[in-house]
């Protein structure tokens, strides 16, 4: 089985150890999407019945997959993922309008009255473990003076970094 996991197509698989029944698996491509859902799907969730936990790692040609943490295992989503939104959340959202801070900051850019926004709500929602979806509404006031509602969604990284924007009606 290590040879069959070893020569996937779709990512790139230096590492596979079994361990406490679960398979682990040390990839050298893990920011590419899908393949927490891909693995989980074809080794835990199939005929293998002596498998239930598959964790992903970083390969590191330095550290035996024996010898690594569990904890470090990029699929041990739920302790990473709740991490990763506390963090996040501590770091980019503002606790007195419950905004965005890079967001908003990125808004105000756009309005002609910087000063006119007004959060109405904020919701965010883990994409990954390095990436948060946040959809935001607004108010601002237009160039006539118009009150009006804005709707935008957006990706942003651990750094606070923008890496995609859609505005919504």
């Amino acid at each position: 089985m290590k040879s069959k996991i070893k020569s996937d197509s779709l990512y790139n698989v230096e590492q596979v150890a079994f361990r406490d029944s679960g398979v682990l698996i040390a990839v050298s491509n893990p920011d590419k999407s899908g393949m927490e859902t891909y693995f989980e799907k074809k080794y835990k969730l199939n005929n293998y019945d002596n498998i239930n936990m598959v964790y992903i790692f970083q390969y590191d040609p330095n550290k035996s997959l024996q010898s690594a943490s569990l904890e470090d295992a990029i699929m041990a989503r739920g302790k990473k993922m709740g991490r990763f939104q506390e963090q996040w959340t501590a770091r980019f959202i503002d606790t007195t309008d419950g905004s965005c801070k890079p967001l908003k900051r990125y808004i105000q850019l756009s309005l002609k009255n910087p000063m006119s926004f007004k959060n109405e709500i904020t919701t965010y929602q883990p994409e990954s473990i390095y990436k948060m979806r946040v959809l935001c509404k607004y108010l601002y006031t237009d160039s006539s003076g118009s009150r009006k509602l804005g709707n935008i969604s957006a990706l942003i990284d651990t750094a606070g970094q923008i890496h995609s924007t859609e505005k919504m009606q």
